[in-house]
Order: C-alpha cells, then structure tokens, then sequence
C-alpha cells in the first residue's frame, strides 16, 4: 500500500505548534486534564467522541509501576502527568517528563509534589526535536501526542532516535478514518490538530523509523501501539 506522506510548510508548522500551546494553556488544557485523570471519565469521553475504548490506555500504564532500578523513562507529550498515577516515590528510575506547554508541565509538577514523586524531570519542548543522546532511553511514553504534531513519522523518528537497542516505545493516537465520527471530528490542521494520520500510515512510521511493531490495537478512532527498538 502506497503512504502518503502529508508535508506541512515552516509556517503551517510554527502555527500547528502556536495553536496547540493556546489550546492546552486555555481552559481545554484544564478540561482535558480532568477527564483523563478520572479513568471511568475518560472512558465515558472516549466513547462519546471517539466511538473507542480508553481501557486500553489505562491499562498500560501499570507497567511502569513495574519497572526495574535504573530505567530511563521518557514521558513525551506528558501532560498534566496521567501516567504519574502508575509510579512510586520508592522508585529509583530516571523520569523525563516533557511537553509544548508550560501550563501543562506546572499542572504535572503540582500533580508530581502531590503524589511525592522526586525523580522526575520536567522540560518545556518539542517531542519532534528531544534533547537527548541516541540510544539512551529506555521506555518512551508517546501517549495522544501524535496526532497534534506538525510532523508525526518525524516524531516517530524521534522517538526510534533516543531509544537504546532493545528499548520499547508504547502509544495511544487518535487517528483519522473513514467512519462519520473521524471525519467530523478529526479535521487536521484544525484545533489542535497536526495533519494527523490513519492506522495504516502509523504503522508505516514505526516501520519506516526502524521500530518492531509488537502491538498495534484498533478501537474506534483510537490506536494502541508497542515497538521496540
């Protein structure tokens, strides 16, 4: 099946990144924090708009509850920090937490000193460009970032990028799609929307990055999806 790549000019990009920093520093930011912090209201959002369910999502993150001493985790974009609910303060592992906007970050260090987490790191920035070293991360967290990127198969890189040789990176997308729901809804480009893509061209980027797809699950517009480097 032939890809098509979408390109996004320098200045359709700075306004994608401009209007995603608007979106979730304004009043969305705190909705949206509040429904995915409350697992039975994010499902209840994601049926009602997605025609999916979030179970998956949740579920995934009691992983990292697991995860041994000395991993290095990169949670990008993390939002208000919903998959800090999944870790212990006990927990000797390295935690960058990243994203776009600086009132999403100070929503996640509060929600960090709450739950008495210290070993977390928070950077204001790009999840298309990482300040990291190649190789060095162990677990990547890309939870409902990609389809708000100017360039999601570049972020894909990105993530193939900072992942050591054996890391894993596990996701959660909104993608677009043929069904009613995803064409009025998902309209790229608007909102805080980036171009976007669909189940097939997710999976073309973790293949086209040089990623394993170990998982890629379908639920309504929702996609879950593991690789591993």
């Amino acid at each position: 099946m032939r890809i098509h790549q979408p390109t996004v000019s320098n200045v359709l990009e700075d306004e994608i990144r401009a209007r995603n920093r608007a979106s979730f520093d304004g009043a969305f930011g705190g909705i949206y924090s509040f429904w995915m912090d409350r697992p039975w209201l994010g499902r209840a959002v994601a049926m009602a708009f997605w025609g999916g369910d979030a179970r998956p999502f949740y579920e995934s993150l009691r992983g990292i509850g697991q995860l041994p001493e000395g991993t290095f985790v990169v949670d990008a974009p993390c939002g208000a920090g919903v998959a800090f609910m999944a870790l212990s303060p006990s927990q000797r592992l390295r935690y960058l937490a990243l994203d776009l906007s600086p009132l999403m970050l100070a929503r996640a260090g509060r929600r960090a000193r709450f739950l008495g987490l210290r070993q977390i790191e928070f950077v204001q920035g790009d999840a298309e460009r990482i300040p990291l070293d190649n190789g060095s991360v162990d677990l990547f967290l890309s939870y409902w970032g990609l389809h708000c990127m100017s360039h999601p198969g570049a972020a894909v890189r990105e993530i193939a990028r900072c992942l050591r040789r054996g890391g894993r990176v596990v996701g959660a997308m909104i993608c677009r799609g043929p069904s009613l729901r995803q064409r009025l809804i998902l309209r790229p480009g608007t909102r805080s929307f980036g171009p976007g893509g669909t189940v097939d061209e997710l999976a073309h980027w973790l293949a086209a990055a040089g990623l394993k797809q170990t998982r890629l699950e379908v639920s309504g517009a929702l996609a879950y999806f593991e690789a591993s480097a």
